[in-house]
């Protein structure tokens, strides 16, 4: 009976030695950075949560630097340069860009409350809207790459990490990010896991900069939407308005919250609507709806218009550039 009880216990360390294995490298390796802390994000090998980093540079920082203006909104307040922004905002000001990847209303209302319920001040706000994932979401995203920062969401730190383990088991991930580890080469296969782009972020700020994009464009940029030119695909002449109703009554509550949280700052601000590469104009109802609560600081950029039409305002059909971040600029606070 010992015998056969020894030969169990061997073939079950034996079996689990991979699985240990690899929780060992995830450890190790931390491929996602949620597991411990870290003062610089820049140059991600594997895709990033956005709202985490973002997040973690603002509880790292806002004590030393006190920061008092913020931009809000998804990946596509890339285009909004502190640096640029702060030429329009009274003197003292100190910008953050508080962005997370497909952000929500959801995710805005929660980081605006995060940092009134820390006593900071809110004297200047951008908020950026984006048809396709501003109103998507009412509640907590899913997923590793989307999920909040438990001090955005309040909810529990171990259901968030679990989130990336799972995320870690993904066989496609645990061959790609190995296959890098041991070769240091991005593969095509690799590309839903792992980043391909050099990116920076501040750390002070939060600025997100696409270093490699950016220099391929200063050396050529003909060169540059040719090698892309099936990626910006033909767009009608016609105007399209979108034709679904996003904004519900949920998504109203936590427009009004937001709202009500401004007027208690007596905050400075702007709600911009993105100029997507698409041109789908932004249903006028749901329009309306957001001019209910931000008045004559509502300004809508999406449908066809000179941003939009011009090819070499964007990354890719998704991302506008920092051009299109300074001619916004101009035209909200002129």
């Amino acid at each position: 009976m010992k015998s056969f009880l020894k030969k169990v216990f061997v073939f079950l360390l034996v079996g689990s030695l991979p699985v240990w294995l690899l929780l060992f490298g995830y450890f190790i390796f931390d491929p996602f950075k949620v597991l411990r802390t870290y003062d610089n994000f820049s140059f991600p090998d594997v895709l990033p949560n956005r709202d985490y980093i973002s997040t973690e540079i603002f509880l790292n920082n806002y004590q030393q630097y006190d920061f008092n203006s913020f931009v809000f909104g998804s990946s596509r307040t890339l285009a909004f340069r502190p640096e640029s922004w702060v030429k329009y905002l009274p003197e003292g000001s100190r910008p953050f860009i508080f962005d997370a990847s497909g952000e929500s209303i959801y995710g805005i209302n929660k980081k605006i409350k995060l940092i009134d319920q820390l006593e900071l001040k809110i004297e200047n706000v951008l908020i950026i809207i984006c048809l396709d994932v501003s109103f998507q979401r009412s509640a907590n995203h899913e997923g590793h790459l989307y999920i909040k920062h438990p001090e955005i969401s309040g909810e529990y730190f171990l259901p968030f990490q679990l989130t990336f383990l799972q995320a870690y088991a993904n066989p496609g991930f645990l061959l790609s990010f190995y296959d890098f580890k041991l070769t240091g080469k991005f593969k095509p296969y690799m590309l839903d896991y792992l980043e391909n782009r050099a990116i920076t972020y501040d750390k002070v700020n939060n600025k997100m900069t696409i270093e490699d994009q950016n220099h391929e464009l200063a050396l050529n940029q003909v060169a540059y939407y040719e090698k892309r030119k099936d990626v910006f695909y033909q767009r009608s002449e016609n105007q399209f308005i979108d034709t679904v109703k996003q904004i519900n009554d949920v998504h109203k509550k936590l427009l009004f919250e937001i709202k009500q949280l401004l007027d208690k700052h007596k905050t400075n601000y702007k709600v911009v609507i993105s100029p997507l590469y698409d041109q789908i104009k932004f249903h006028p109802e749901d329009q309306k709806i957001l001019e209910s609560y931000f008045g004559e600081n509502l300004y809508d950029f999406s449908g066809k218009n000179n941003i939009t039409d011009e090819i070499t305002n964007y990354y890719e059909s998704s991302h506008y550039r920092p051009t299109v971040g300074d001619t916004i600029f101009r035209s909200i606070y002129r």
